[in-house]
């Protein structure tokens, strides 16, 4: 059947971030533009126009690159999970037959979905990781009880959606290779 489903980054969302780091970055240049300033005070400002304003620019492109170009974040197979990495211009694949469940969790009410992998696997990608990431590896699993998460608060589809249609989609990979 393979029949895949696409979903990308909402671009209404990513607009209205990128929009409040330009905001940001302009009060921040009308706040240095002040004579009351100190050269200690117009330093940390200078920081943070360049922080918001380089942060805004940075998803504005993705976001309309991305849009442009048709690639989507998520491609759900009947077999497995696409999620696009954007600084590697690649794909990582999460097969359905290394994944116990799907999670939707909040992390600072941001929505997140938390794969969590049968122990084969598991050990499998940790002994594989380098040692900065195998850090990460651990710190998410800290925080969220899962070495991977995928981000899902901007995106078109909803993320208790998004969470429901992997495990129907993983239950159904289950039932079928069993």
């Amino acid at each position: 059947m393979d029949t895949e489903i696409r979903i990308y980054h909402s671009l209404w969302k990513n607009m209205l971030m990128a929009l409040g780091g330009f905001a940001f970055a302009i009060g921040g240049c009308m706040l240095m533009s002040e004579s009351g300033a100190d050269w200690v005070e117009k330093v940390f400002v200078g920081l943070g126009v360049a922080f918001f304003g380089c942060g805004g620019l940075f998803i504005a492109i993705t976001t309309l690159y991305n849009r442009i170009r048709h690639i989507p974040f998520l491609i759900i197979y009947d077999d497995r999970l696409e999620f696009y990495i954007q600084r590697k211009g690649v794909y990582q694949i999460v097969n359905f037959a290394d994944v116990k469940k799907f999670r939707l969790t909040d992390v600072n009410s941001a929505k997140i979905i938390a794969i969590d992998y049968k122990t084969p696997p598991l050990i499998n990608k940790l002994e594989e990781s380098s040692n900065f990431k195998q850090k990460l590896m651990v710190f998410n699993f800290d925080v969220t009880g899962a070495i991977e998460n995928i981000s899902v608060g901007n995106l078109t589809m909803k993320g208790k959606e998004i969470c429901d249609l992997l495990n129907e989609r993983l239950e159904r990979f289950c039932i079928t290779n069993n």
